[in-house]
């Protein structure tokens, strides 16, 4: 017994159907899914993730101050340099201008940072307040906790290590 035969505008639709389920795996499909399995290789997104651990770790320790580890490192940063205008804490931290001001600004309001312009008024410095550094100092015993924690499993020594090869190599870059 034989089978009718389909028309071909039957078989046709029924082909064009199934491709769209299954579509053919063109050249850059096939880049892609060989790509795809190397995410976990990626430097960039490595660090970012590496960053977040390390920031929420920082934000937990740091939470009976009301601090948040972003804070702490800006206010570190403007104790250590007091006073500082703000364009060389930027060049410092490594942050963006909009970061670095609405993180001053969110300080400033706190009480624990003051600004005032300098001897040319497109300059701005910024230093500790009183209150700012009664703040630094009671959260530093919470960041002592953190840095044991985060040394235990990724050791500070190594991590300083990464971190001075990469500012070399963002001097040696810029040069």
């Amino acid at each position: 017994m034989t089978r009718p035969r389909r028309s071909t505008a039957t078989t046709t639709a029924a082909r064009r159907t199934r491709d769209a389920v299954r579509p053919r795996r063109s050249a850059q499909g096939t880049l892609l899914a060989d790509y795809a399995q190397r995410g976990s290789e990626c430097a960039f997104a490595n660090a970012r993730m590496l960053g977040r651990i390390l920031g929420n770790v920082y934000d937990e320790a740091l939470r009976p101050v009301d601090l948040r580890a972003s804070q702490l490192a800006l206010l570190w940063a403007i104790l250590a340099c007091e006073p500082v205008e703000l364009s060389r804490l930027e060049r410092i931290t490594q942050t963006d201008q909009t970061t670095l001001s609405r993180t001053v600004n969110t300080l400033r309001r706190l009480g624990w940072v003051a600004v005032a312009c300098g001897q040319d008024r497109r300059t701005r410095i910024a230093r500790l307040t009183p209150a700012g550094r009664r703040r630094f100092a009671q959260a530093l015993p919470h960041w002592e906790r953190a840095q044991r924690e985060v040394d235990s499993w990724l050791p500070l020594d190594d991590l300083r290590r990464l971190a001075r090869a990469a500012r070399k190599q963002k001097t040696a870059l810029a040069a």
